[in-house]
C-alpha cells in the first residue's frame, strides 16, 4: 500500500468514515421499512452543502493538522 501524508490519511480516514455513515443510516432506514429516492438525498445533500459546506471544511482541515486525528 502506497505511504501517505499524514494529513492525506487524515483526510482520506474521514471520507471512508463519512460514506461508511451514510451506508450505516440508509441500512438502518431500510430495515425500518423506509427507502428514500436517490435524487432526493442527492438534492438534500447539495442543500446542506451549499449552507455548511464551508464549516464543514473548515472542521475537516483543524482535523487534518491534529497529529492525535481518530475518531472516538
Amino acid at each position: 500500500m502506497n505511504k501517505f501524508s499524514p494529513e492525506i490519511e487524515a483526510l482520506m480516514t474521514t471520507v471512508v468514515f463519512l460514506s461508511c455513515r451514510v451506508e450505516a443510516i440508509i441500512r438502518l432506514l431500510e430495515d425500518k421499512g423506509i427507502s428514500i429516492d436517490s435524487k432526493k438525498v442527492d438534492a438534500e445533500t447539495h442543500r446542506i452543502h451549499s449552507i455548511q459546506g464551508s464549516v464543514i471544511r473548515y472542521q475537516i482541515s483543524c482535523r487534518l493538522k491534529d497529529p492525535n486525528f481518530d475518531f472516538k
